[in-house]
């Protein structure tokens, strides 16, 4: 080749032809990392894939040597992703996903693919709702049907794919997982703060306390906040709904207790203000459960990943 010539030597291009487009780990690999990453074990993984534990390990150090970076952190009879881990964990999430709808479309198998997620009411008009755009984003081609119902299903009913339920703390439903549990706080208008004092907790006795359900909140935080001052929790409003309390709340109504999940879009959206920095930690939790089929379904694994990556970005957030 001459400098300044167009001409491209046929050997060069021999070599380009030869080189492959992706340069990816085998399926096998892949396929070990995925299950035993979406499982947090290695154990659920075997099961799943019908192979050893020194297959799984083998294929997940051999992905960890190819990539020169750990993808968990192991601990004594558990493994945490790292943030590579995460990262590759969303790649595969999705592609599988997409591989999977690419399949049932060429078997010809009618429809769209359905996910239904059986929902408590105040996490979906609350919290899932909001962000629902950004899961769609990720499975278009998917009939994502909201179950608002307040009792955790069972699995043998073939409707629901998988559920976000509410349940106490260290009594979780069979083969659930904690997606979070909130810190209680109360929450106001901002308007409410000039209309008396809200400068402690003590001055809550000059305010209407609105209830979500029940006084129980408001008896744990009062308790844990050591007010001087005796306040009659069996006073002011009792809502059924969560979004209610919040929204009477937001309208100037009293106080209400919040919490750092339920109560996030009102707070970044300044229609809620915490009048004091004292939190307690609620004595229940919510929940992800998937049922043995559904946890290794494609659309289902999707969520599942998307969803906890969500809750734990709020926790950044905060």
């Amino acid at each position: 080749m001459y400098i300044g010539s167009s001409r491209i030597p046929h050997w060069t291009l021999w070599i380009g032809a030869h080189v492959p487009k992706f340069r990816l780990p085998l399926l096998n690999s892949l396929r070990a990392f995925e299950a035993a990453a979406r499982h947090q074990s290695i154990k659920l993984a075997c099961a799943e894939l019908h192979v050893t534990h020194a297959a799984v390990s083998r294929h997940v150090r051999k992905l960890e040597k190819q990539l020169g970076r750990d993808l968990f952190e192991r601990r004594h009879r558990q493994i945490i992703l790292t943030e590579a881990g995460e990262v590759l964990l969303g790649a595969l999430t999705t592609g599988f996903s997409h591989i999977q709808r690419a399949l049932t479309q060429l078997s010809g198998k009618p429809g769209l693919e359905r996910l239904v997620i059986s929902v408590d009411p105040d996490f979906a008009g609350l919290w899932l709702v909001p962000r629902l755009s950004d899961f769609y984003a990720i499975v278009p081609d998917t009939l994502v049907e909201i179950l608002a119902e307040r009792t955790t299903p069972a699995f043998g009913d073939s409707r629901i794919s998988c559920a976000i339920h509410y349940a106490e703390a260290g009594h979780e439903p069979e083969a659930g997982e904690m997606l979070f549990r909130s810190r209680l706080f109360p929450v106001c208008a901002k308007e409410l703060m000039s209309q008396g004092p809200l400068d402690s907790p003590d001055d809550l006795r000059h305010h209407v306390l609105l209830h979500d359900r029940s006084v129980t909140e408001w008896e744990e935080y009062l308790r844990s906040a050591a007010a001087t001052f005796e306040i009659n929790v069996r006073s002011g409003i009792v809502f059924s709904e969560t979004a209610l309390c919040l929204d009477a709340a937001a309208r100037g109504q009293g106080v209400a207790i919040g919490d750092d999940f339920l109560a996030a879009n009102y707070l970044a959206e300044g229609r809620l203000v915490k009048p004091f920095r004292s939190a307690v930690l609620s004595k229940n939790a919510y929940y992800f459960l998937a049922s043995e089929a559904g946890s290794t379904h494609p659309s289902v694994s999707a969520f599942r990943h998307w969803l906890f990556r969500s809750v734990e970005s709020v926790r950044l957030d905060e």
